[in-house]
């Protein structure tokens, strides 16, 4: 057998309650939220938004709104800078890479090594990071605002009877 509710005795809101109001009422709860939260006064929702219209607090809200979304853009810039400059620094130090790879084919081509790794695959895959390498530096520097990563690369072509030993 289910009791009975127990009836909450109900008071006229004091100065108290009318703080804990504005409080929630700011901090944006709606007003089903805040009626939740004083069950003990006796208040209708109409009263609550007429008295908040009256004290200006309905302005206060726009405005604390508007601060928060003012500084949640400029986070989110900031945010987007940050990562920028992190992409930056990632694409130069993948060029230092090729950069070294091809410091060492060269070489071994210039030494005369019998196997050396500067192939045509090889290459294909050196000249293809660079692309990429630009098209993403070009896309965090802003000079390419679409950010379409796809990139044209020429095609390499295999040149026929050619002996690789003689390379």
């Amino acid at each position: 057998m289910a009791r009975p509710k127990k009836e909450i005795p109900k008071h006229k809101p004091t100065a108290k309650d009318w703080a804990k109001i504005r409080a929630l009422y700011l901090r944006g709860e709606t007003l089903d939220y805040v009626m939740e939260q004083i069950p003990d006064v006796e208040i209708r929702r109409s009263t609550i938004s007429e008295r908040m219209s009256r004290e200006g607090i309905n302005k206060k809200k726009r405005e604390i709104e508007e601060r928060t979304k003012q500084k949640l853009c400029q986070r989110v810039e900031e945010d987007k800078l940050a990562a920028n400059e992190r992409h930056i620094q990632l694409f130069n130090e993948s060029l230092d890479v090729i950069q070294t790879l091809l410091d060492q084919y060269k070489d071994e081509l210039l030494l005369g090594k019998a196997k050396p790794r500067a192939s045509a695959y090889n290459m294909d895959l050196i000249m293809s990071g660079i692309s990429k390498a630009q098209k993403g530096l070009r896309v965090a520097l802003g000079m390419d605002e679409n950010g379409d990563l796809q990139v044209n690369q020429p095609e390499v072509l295999t040149i026929e009877g050619l002996d690789e030993k003689k390379i």
